[in-house]
């Protein structure tokens, strides 16, 4: 009896630790393919670097922390903090040759705005531009994010059906170039269509913490 005992606490504790071993063997994984990732877009890519543990000269956006999206190919719309620089997106590129480059836009003037004709054509000509700048990147599109519900009170043209639509234009494009399209909305909305209460930071579309280790996850198990 003492020895089945002794076996079967054995098993356990050997069991507790090949789980343990595997998830910090998923965790280094994961900070190792972030280790490797840029990542850019409006505000909610801008606070990666304060709420979502990513380095600052890892996270690119405009110099007000955020990118218009109508102008994204004729504007500098990467600020280098560090440098006091302002480059285009593919000059940045270019420059810096990102192993991996997140992209997550399309708010700010897209979404609600535009035609699904000219919102496509602003989002391949800046795809193309960053191949171009560095064959070597690897592009991930992320779906743009839930709003807040009470985004309504701020937004008339961005609307929680705007950006689903959206997203269904990014997902085709991105079908169409072979790049890769990762849909975290879906990870993150509501039965609404909204953003997730728990993950709201405010009454636009900004995310707590939480939603960011959701958006990061998201990322890393797409590029698994």
């Amino acid at each position: 009896m003492k020895r089945l005992c002794k076996l079967l606490c054995f098993v356990l504790i050997f069991s507790v630790f090949c789980f343990l071993s595997a998830r910090q063997a998923v965790f280094a994984q994961e900070d190792d393919i972030l280790s490797h990732a840029y990542f850019f877009g409006d505000s909610t890519t801008a606070h990666l670097a304060c709420r979502g543990g990513i380095p600052e000269e890892r996270v690119w956006s405009g110099a007000g922390n955020t990118v218009l999206f109508e102008t994204v190919n004729r504007t500098k719309c990467v600020h280098l903090e560090e440098e006091n620089l302002d480059l285009t997106l593919a000059d940045a590129v270019a420059q810096k040759k990102p192993e991996i480059l997140v992209i997550t836009l399309g708010v700010s003037g897209g979404a609600g705005f535009l035609s699904k004709e000219a919102f496509v054509s602003v989002y391949r000509e800046m795809l193309i531009s960053v191949q171009k700048a560095n064959p070597e990147t690897k592009i991930v599109v992320q779906s743009i994010l839930p709003l807040s519900d009470k985004s309504v009170k701020h937004f008339k043209k961005l609307t929680r059906e705007a950006v689903a639509e959206a997203n269904g234009w990014i997902s085709e494009l991105c079908s169409q170039m072979d790049i890769l399209y990762v849909d975290t909305h879906a990870k993150l909305v509501d039965e609404n269509g909204y953003l997730k209460v728990i993950y709201q930071n405010d009454e636009y579309m900004h995310l707590t913490r939480a939603a960011y280790a959701v958006v990061l996850d998201s990322i890393c198990s797409a590029l698994s």
